[in-house]
């Protein structure tokens, strides 16, 4: 069990003698125990809850020595549901990649703390096919995406009380310039469209003919979530294989949607026309979501960067230099969301 985790994970010496360390402490049986039981029922939220307590009581290491001590369980949960021994191993390096990060943060000592994040994998509640990951879930977006059925052209409409700024953007009640309202009456439907270029929020709502139209997702419908791990480049190539290999995974789901730094419009002020995440971000539809921190300055920067620190930052890239130069411009960033036709 100790051997095939860490054969399959790829731990570095000091990590991997770290978390063989903490196993030998007996600590974490009653904690093993109950995560064996929220795998076996597939329940993410149960294994997230059981490893931040095991974060919180013991310590970064012990979500490693919980997951190593369930791993050969794991591994049987993704043979059980026919998944391909190569989509487990992409699946759960995600394990390695945020461990990495830590050690990255906090000057090389050994420690997971994403452990929500980490349960969907445990449970096999997301797959990594190719360059991207794949979820099923809710689209929980309070939008309506419709097709109109002659044209085959998508049309976003948000739903009622959000609260907008000037620009269509969302924001808190208390600074909004407009919310939002959508009314329905027989086939005819009022309410404010999305640009799908910008992501933006039109202030005054247009009347629709639902007769016309073909709904493919509104907030409760299940869809595909895009992930984007960390890693190697997002070429065109692999984002398509990624796709094609997500639809034959799961057939019978048309809409897939992302929300991320990468779908940013913005990102055209920053970054050439033909580069990687340039074209990535022009695949998608977009729609406003919230957020505190634009992703990008993390991502971008780093894990502490805040919007206050980047111009101030010693830029070492030319995305860096960029988004510097951008942002003494008047440029705003924003995690975007967005959605593509599968």
């Amino acid at each position: 069990m100790y051997h095939r985790f860490f054969e399959e994970i790829a731990f570095t010496d000091k990590q991997k003698r770290d978390i063989q360390q903490a196993a030998e402490l007996s600590y974490e049986s009653s904690l093993k125990e109950a995560l064996q039981r929220a795998i076996a029922q597939r329940d993410e939220q149960k294994v997230g809850t059981i490893l931040l307590q095991g974060l919180q009581t013991f310590g970064p290491v012990c979500p490693l020595v919980l997951i190593q001590s369930c791993y050969e369980q794991v591994c049987d949960l993704y043979r059980t549901l026919t998944v391909e021994e190569s989509v487990r191993l992409a699946t759960l390096s995600d394990i390695s990649l945020w461990t990495q990060a830590y050690a990255h943060d906090h000057s090389q000592e050994t420690g997971f703390v994403q452990v929500f994040w980490i349960a969907r994998h445990v449970c096999a509640k997301i797959l990594r096919l190719g360059r991207l990951q794949f979820e099923q879930k809710s689209m929980k977006s309070p939008y309506r995406i419709y097709q109109e059925k002659h044209s085959g052209h998508c049309i976003t409409l948000a739903e009622a009380n959000l609260a907008c700024d000037r620009s269509g953007y969302l924001t808190e009640a208390e600074q909004a310039v407009f919310i939002t309202t959508l009314s329905e009456e027989n086939t005819s439907l009022l309410a404010h469209p999305v640009d799908s270029a910008s992501g933006s929020i039109a202030r005054q709502p247009s009347w629709y003919d639902t007769s016309a139209l073909r709904l493919l997702s509104d907030s409760a419908t299940t869809v595909l979530h895009i992930h984007i791990p960390a890693g190697e480049k997002l070429t065109k190539e692999a984002v398509d294989d990624s796709l094609r290999q997500v639809c034959r995974y799961v057939p019978n789901h048309g809409l897939a949607v992302c929300a991320s730094w990468l779908l940013d419009p913005a990102l055209a002020m920053v970054a050439e026309p033909s580069s990687n995440i340039v074209l990535f971000m022009q695949r998608f539809a977009k729609f406003p979501v919230p957020f505190e921190t634009p992703q990008i300055f993390e991502r971008v920067f780093g894990f502490t960067a805040t919007e206050e620190d980047i111009p101030h930052w010693k830029a070492t890239t030319t995305l860096q230099k960029s988004i510097q130069q951008a942002l003494s411009e008047g440029v705003v960033f924003r995690t975007m969301g967005g959605y593509l036709l599968l």
